[in-house]
């Protein structure tokens, strides 16, 4: 696997409930470590590094500067799938919908919530 140019690793309340969340979304998640004071989880989509996922006390406590930073801070980000409409159809039931499939400069979007509040919009791949 490519490592990412740059890789995200989001604060979340409850590593478990977040990879569970995700997986049904279609990631896969790594196994955890064996330390139960580090649950850092990576996140697979289609076979490639998508992001971590990290308790927001461990994360906060490793770095102090983002203590005062809450859970789905602000930002987005965006995930790049095959074929959008299929994809959209089978995660709609499992998100909290921001925006529903709209069409920006010509490209299709669709934006959700994960549980933390992260904004996660979804578009279609464009060939490299």
């Amino acid at each position: 696997m490519k490592p990412p140019v740059i890789a995200p690793c989001l604060g979340v309340s409850d590593t478990q409930a977040a990879v569970d969340f995700y997986e049904k979304l279609g990631f896969t998640a790594l196994p955890a470590g064996g330390d139960p004071d580090d649950d850092l989880r990576i996140l697979l989509f289609a076979g490639e590094f998508a992001l971590m996922v990290y308790r927001d006390e461990h994360l906060r406590s490793r770095l102090p500067v983002l203590k005062d930073t809450p859970v789905g801070a602000l930002g987005m980000f965006y995930l790049a799938v095959d074929d959008l409409d299929a994809y959209v159809e089978r995660i709609r039931p499992l998100v909290t919908i921001q925006k529903d499939v709209m069409e920006h400069q010509g490209e299709k979007l669709f934006y959700f919530t994960d549980l933390d509040g992260y904004v996660i919009g979804v578009n279609q791949k464009r060939p490299r």
